[in-house]
């Protein structure tokens, strides 16, 4: 595992990235919730199709710009402007640079990429406003078991303070998602608010660009067979053949954090899970109407997944 570049390094990525298509039509978005395997399908899909990877370039504290789109901030799809709307159209052109975003580029000045990939968790709260006004940009979506984000965002330490913001945007919660009874729900401790922010973020993003508009791939079943990858890389325009590497673990692997490819068991994360947290956590998914795709076993039902996106499209 090449590991994460020092400062320095991502510096001279950043620098030698030669991306000379300045447009729309050459960007593809990579969208998924946190520690769902984005990074490791960035790098896969990057590889194969000699695409510039960006990585996470919505980061309001290293782009002020960019402080309208806090994290977990919900945009409409038929909203009249998108916060940091000159940022973010730079990111999709390829104009925008920065060390952090391009800290996945190759080194190599004299390899200019055929376009570009663009990953980024917090996409799901606002990528259908950018996919209901550029009809030409392609979208990838990745979901994982959520018990499975849930182990691996609760060995880094990560907050539920998202969700509760969340909860705090009646554009949200009183219009996109009217239907789903998320304040009835009884969340009081953190990992079961984790599991209910994961449900958010894929049911608005479902919602708002999914169906057709966007590829649906599962990381639990492409970690079990490669060709779960195909709808993705077809979506891309890449040939399924040139996926390589895929024993590989991400740049952002963490040897406790639940990853298949770190740990090499893809069902490691189930002795995890307290059993009270995966009641808390089926009353989560069966609110969203996500109960059938995620059972507790960790297995996924790849049928059931699609047909709930499929179903949730609007």
């Amino acid at each position: 595992m090449r590991g994460i570049p020092s400062r320095v390094e991502r510096t001279f990525r950043s620098m030698a990235a030669w991306d000379p298509h300045q447009d729309v039509a050459h960007a593809a978005l990579l969208s998924g919730s946190g520690r769902s395997g984005t990074t490791w399908l960035l790098e896969a899909y990057a590889r194969a199709g000699r695409l510039r990877p960006v990585f996470e370039p919505i980061r309001p504290d290293l782009e002020p710009r960019l402080e309208g789109l806090r994290p977990g901030r919900y945009v409409p799809a038929d909203a009249p402007h998108l916060p940091g709307e000159e940022v973010v159209d730079d990111i999709l052109t390829g104009r925008y640079r920065h060390p952090w975003a391009d800290q996945q580029a190759t080194l190599n000045p004299l390899n200019p990429y055929r376009g570009r990939l663009i990953k980024e968790i917090r996409f799901p709260m606002f990528a259908g406003w950018l996919a209901a006004r550029h009809p030409e940009l392609r979208i990838v979506h990745v979901i994982r078991h959520p018990l499975a984000t849930l182990s691996s965002q609760s060995v880094l330490g990560w907050s539920p303070e998202r969700f509760h913001y969340m909860l705090s945007q009646p554009l949200l919660m009183d219009g996109l998602l009217q239907d789903v009874p998320v304040r009835d729900l009884r969340i009081d401790d953190p990992a079961t608010a984790l599991v209910a922010r994961w449900a958010v973020e894929n049911t608005v993003a479902a919602r708002t660009y999914g169906g057709e508009r966007a590829a649906l791939v599962s990381y639990d079943l492409a970690v079990a067979d490669p060709a779960a990858l195909n709808p993705g890389a077809t979506e891309l325009d890449i040939d399924p053949a040139h996926l390589s590497h895929l024993d590989r673990p991400s740049s952002m692997s963490h040897a406790k954090g639940s990853n298949a490819h770190a740990g090499k068991d893809p069902l490691a994360w189930v002795a995890r899970i307290d059993p009270e947290q995966a009641v808390a956590a089926r009353r989560v998914l069966e609110a969203f109407g996500l109960g059938d795709p995620f059972r507790d076993s960790g297995e996924v039902d790849a049928d059931a997944l699609q047909a709930w996106w499929s179903a949730q499209a609007r």
